[in-house]
């Protein structure tokens, strides 16, 4: 995943690239499934910079980018998060969403009850916000303002009858063809549509690319995150619309989370030479 970008912020271009391996199956081994690094380099003179842990990266990079959607497409007074997962994804993307919407509650669902209750009683202790497991996705899905899937099912884990109104929808786990977290009505319904990159949709989004085969979704009908920053695209416009980001994570979202790490690494003197 190589990117470059021209550094308005930092005053200098960097480019990036990321090499990752996905294993699902290696959970079974008690070894993460995705193992990666990220080389940072000076797009001046191509000069190695810095290296991390492309583990570490995409995590909080995904987060931030979720959270990021959340402020033009949650309520601002958004209070109540639902996590269907609890992956090792989940607990930054909740941190992110609850520095961004004023979070007071948050139920967990997946499928197995120990580590279910053992994820929450430890981000309630970390973050002080009253946090709980829940029997179903259904259940604790009723009463959300956000709701995050970050699952790899092969089925919808959250449904539009399931909603309320006003709620946004963040699927940010299933990244295939043949994937979709969400069901056909969740993305019909959504009165804002919205991905990192549409280009990228087009392979990886299951959710939109089956409808739009079917003719019943244009890839025109959704947005850009960047869209929305810029304001090319609008946000949610009233406190009763459904609203959706389908994250999928872009190589340009790497390289500049990589250089805020980088110039932050540099002005607090930490990191190790080599």
């Amino acid at each position: 995943m190589p990117a470059w970008t021209a550094g308005k912020h930092a005053g200098e271009p960097f480019l990036g690239c990321k090499i990752v391996s996905v294993f699902p199956d290696n959970a079974a081994a008690g070894k993460p499934s995705l193992y990666g690094s990220y080389l940072l380099m000076s797009g001046a003179s191509g000069e190695p910079l810095a290296l991390f842990d492309a583990r570490v990266l995409t995590a909080w990079r995904t987060a931030a980018a979720s959270a990021l959607a959340a402020t033009y497409l949650a309520r601002a007074d958004a209070a109540h998060l639902v996590m269907i997962g609890a992956g090792a994804l989940a607990p930054h993307v909740i941190r992110a969403h609850a520095a961004v919407r004023p979070i007071k509650r948050i139920n967990v669902f997946s499928r197995t009850a120990e580590p279910r209750e053992a994820f929450a009683r430890a981000l309630e202790k970390e973050l002080g916000i009253e946090t709980r497991g829940a029997a179903s996705a259904q259940a604790c899905v009723a009463d959300a303002d956000v709701v995050v899937t970050i699952t790899k099912s092969a089925e919808p884990v959250c449904r539009a009858d399931w909603l309320k109104q006003g709620a946004h929808v963040n699927a940010a786990g299933a990244n295939s063809a043949d994937r979709s977290e969400v069901d056909a009505d969740t993305v019909l319904r959504a009165a804002v549509k919205a991905t990192d990159q549409v280009e990228q949709a087009k392979v990886e989004a299951g959710e939109f690319r089956e409808l739009v085969a079917a003719g019943k979704l244009a890839w025109s009908d959704i947005c850009e995150l960047g869209d929305l920053v810029t304001g090319k695209a609008k946000g949610r416009t009233s406190p009763s619309e459904l609203t959706l980001f389908k994250s999928l994570g872009i190589a340009l979202e790497d390289v500049a989370f990589g250089e805020v790490v980088y110039q932050r690494a540099l002005a607090a003197g930490v990191g190790r030479p080599i």
